[in-house]
């Protein structure tokens, strides 16, 4: 695990360093999300599930409301049952084209490789995971 993250810790920073120039940089936008869920009712000692991200990446060029952007990030999952495939942690590597609109619409496609630690029974798990996501919002007042 030490060497994985000395790995992902080496290539950001030679993604920064190696630009052409500080000014090629757009940005450097990082994000996070999370959830923490449990049963209602709950059946014998219920199971509070938690899992979620966080993510640092660089933003190299920007056409229009469309940005290239690669990244790091540290996903993580536990439960309170101790549940095999609820508990992990683990690194990953990514690229994305991600689109923004101020009308309230956010899209990405990419890929990204991550590696699970799977904590209860110390195993990991490497893949490779191409993505469509979206995120939208609105007021009907408006």
């Amino acid at each position: 695990m030490k060497r994985h993250a000395f790995g992902i810790a080496l290539a950001l920073t030679c993604l920064v360093l190696c630009s052409g120039s500080a000014q090629a940089i757009v940005g450097f936008r990082g994000s996070t999300w999370g959830d923490l869920s449990g049963e209602m009712p709950k059946e014998g000692d219920g199971n509070l599930l938690l899992n979620g991200w966080i993510k640092q990446g660089v933003d190299w060029t920007k056409w229009g409301n469309v940005t290239l952007n690669t990244y790091a990030t540290l996903r993580y999952q536990a439960d309170t049952e101790g549940l095999d495939y609820n508990n992990s942690v683990g690194p990953g590597l990514g690229i994305s084209l991600e689109a923004y609109s101020p009308r309230g619409v956010v899209a990405s496609l990419g890929v990204e490789y991550i590696w699970d630690r799977y904590t209860t029974f110390d195993e990991t798990a490497q893949k490779v995971v191409l993505y469509v996501n979206w995120y939208g919002w609105w007021d009907l007042k408006k």
